[in-house]
């Protein structure tokens, strides 16, 4: 798809769009399809940010230590099924965050990534992170 027009934030023409997505709003974009017949909007959007790792330090690193870091997953109470396939998983209750703590890989495995609250783990002062993790 050719791009006909590439919008900063801020610009005429991204300001519906910013208003939806916010901060996290990089561009809009007005593509053509092939055949010249549809208009695509696009948007671009960030979605993740975190610190750049120090010169030297490899991304494999990075990644290997990131997967097993705790994380706080929210799960309902009355989930039941869920409740138990984290506790399986390893992970742990925390009163003080009301969140199970549990490795971000086996959240990932589980499919409960979009239930990682980030942040949240340092409220879960009652659980012992550096046991298993």
């Amino acid at each position: 798809m050719k791009v006909i027009k590439s919008i900063r934030p801020g610009d005429l023409g991204s300001r519906r769009f910013e208003q939806r997505f916010g901060k996290r709003l990089c561009r809009v974009r007005y593509r053509e399809s092939p055949c010249g017949k549809k208009l695509f909007t696009t948007v671009e959007l960030i979605i993740d940010e975190r610190e750049k790792p120090a010169a030297g330090t490899s991304l494999a690193a990075v990644n290997a230590y990131r997967k097993k870091e705790p994380v706080a997953v929210c799960v309902g109470y009355e989930e039941q099924a869920m409740r138990r396939l984290v506790k399986q998983a390893g992970g742990r209750w925390s009163a003080s965050g009301k969140a199970w703590v549990i490795q971000r890989e086996s959240a990932v495995t589980l499919g409960l990534s979009h239930r990682i609250v980030e942040g949240l783990i340092e409220k879960c002062t009652d659980v012992d992170t550096s046991l298993g993790f």
